[in-house]
């Protein structure tokens, strides 16, 4: 790289769009162009879908047993295999996924599921010392209702991790996907219909309307959320006026921190892949590299070669690294912090050759990485999450300093440590305020492991066998096997 300048129906009515008189449309982001128009769930569809959910969970779900619940379970993960192909190809025109990374993630959804299918088998209570007569017991109960609210980074998965965590443990499921992105999963509710009880799994569409219609249906009995901070916060506020539980997965602004004493070339890939990766529209993304002054140069043009070979192109070319954004705005906005940062004092480093952040390709939304150096700390680039490629730098002297920069965030999602130094990997793995810290490596994720956020990254887990926390709640019994004793 080199320096420059800055540069299907739902249910009830549907709210139609005016102009088209079919729906809201629905994009290619790599094109720019119209693949379908899919209408908005109106308040009376939206309630609609929630009364089958509740009525299918009270009138058989919540009574069928763990062992019935997890082989279907197992059905659902081989649809999602079966359907690897199909899905992964939605996730693709309507997400901008390159096509491996979008099968990848199709696979991994199916792991979920049948981690989940093993996981409503798992003892989830306690039996406690009584005396003669009496049986003192804990265990969990279904919530009822499971609203599930999915991002637009990763439509298909993130959608599975919430709707088999809530099946697994005897909960029903309205899922509403992200307005741009209801693609794979409107296709996945479908399918999952020759495999689920009718009312068992239904969806919802459209924006952040709909979202506040699902969170205010008084038979919802929790709300796993995940997306924006500040749309976060608007949930949360919502849930508590019926004071239902909600989890909370929300943004980031990570930080990677590297020493002098680490393997530069591996924490250079994975400083490169961690704030690249899905064209960096992920909530972990590795947005911030803080490292030590004595290694800055050096290690920043490391970085800096790795992501400048990394292809920009259309999603099907088997070729590409990083696919488009996933709408105009997301491009436009991301141009104009890099702007605004560059006209700040900030080093920008864009591919050799570029000017411009922006990348023209096919009327898509599509952007180059851009690394900032010495970025002013009060700028956007370095407090806000841009949900695009974008790496803002700073350097350090010593640890203090160090652990200082990664905390110079109100985020707590995730961290990166990259040092030989037992000591030291020791004491940032203690003291870095995050929900998910990485020491020497980047990005590790398995459906065994729970995961959530700190601080305004939100709260609850996801993942794991802690995922029975957020989708159940807990009773202690006394049963009485002598009466008035």
């Amino acid at each position: 790289m080199t320096a420059a300048a800055a540069p299907a129906p739902a249910a009830g009515r549907a709210v139609l769009d005016p102009a088209t008189a079919q729906g809201r449309p629905v994009l290619d982001p790599a094109t720019g162009r119209v693949l379908t128009h899919v209408p908005d769930t109106d308040a009376s569809g939206v309630a609609a879908a929630v009364t089958r959910a509740d009525t299918a969970f009270h009138e058989h779900w919540a009574d069928t047993s763990p062992a019935h619940r997890s082989g279907l379970l197992r059905e659902l993960a081989r649809l999602l295999r079966d359907d690897r192909d199909e899905l992964a190809a939605l996730e693709r025109s309507n997400a901008g996924k390159p096509t491996a990374r979008a099968a990848g993630e199709v696979a991994f959804a199916a792991q979920v599921a049948d981690w989940f299918a093993a996981a409503a088998r798992y003892p989830v209570g306690e039996t406690y010392p009584a005396g003669p007569g009496m049986r003192t017991y804990t265990d969990r109960v279904p919530v009822g209702v499971c609203a599930a609210i999915v991002p637009n980074n990763y439509p298909l998965l993130l959608a599975v991790w919430k709707i088999a965590a809530a099946l697994a443990y005897g909960n029903t499921v309205v899922v509403k996907p992200a307005p741009e992105t209801p693609l794979s999963i409107r296709r996945l509710v479908e399918r999952a219909a020759a495999v689920l009880p009718e009312g068992v799994l239904t969806a919802v569409y459209g924006g952040a309307e709909t979202g506040r219609l699902l969170c205010d249906q008084q038979a919802v009995g929790m709300v796993s959320f995940t997306g924006s901070t500040a749309a976060g916060r608007d949930v949360a506020r919502r849930c508590a006026e019926g004071l239902k539980p909600v989890s909370l997965e929300l943004g980031g602004k990570s930080p990677v921190v590297v020493f002098r004493d680490a393997d530069l070339d591996a924490a250079a890939q994975a400083v490169v892949t961690g704030f690249t990766g899905n064209t960096g529209q992920v909530c972990v993304a590795g947005s911030r590299l803080v490292v030590d002054r004595a290694v800055h140069d050096e290690f920043v043009a490391r970085v800096a070669e790795l992501a400048g070979d990394l292809r920009v192109g259309r999603p099907a070319d088997p070729g590409t690294d990083l696919g488009p954004l996933i709408s105009e705005a997301a491009a436009t906005r991301t141009a104009e912090i890099v702007e605004e940062a560059a006209a700040r004092g900030a080093d920008v480093i864009l591919p050799p050759g570029r000017s411009s952040v922006l990348h023209d390709l096919d009327g898509g939304f599509f952007v180059h990485p851009a690394i900032l150096d010495r970025v002013p700390f009060d700028s956007r680039a370095w407090r806000e999450e841009i949900f695009a490629p974008v790496l803002s730098v700073a350097s350090f002297a010593t640890d203090d300093e160090a652990l200082a920069l990664a905390h110079d965030t109100a985020y707590g999602l995730s961290a990166s440590v990259w040092t030989s130094d037992a000591d030291r990997v020791e004491r940032f793995g203690r003291a870095l305020r995050a929900g998910m810290v990485w020491v020497n490596t980047w990005g590790d994720t398995e459906e065994t492991v729970s995961v959530s956020g700190l601080g305004q990254s939100g709260y609850g887990r996801e993942l794991g066998i802690h995922a029975v926390e957020g989708y159940t709640r807990p009773r202690a019994v006394w049963v009485a096997h002598r009466p008035g004793r």
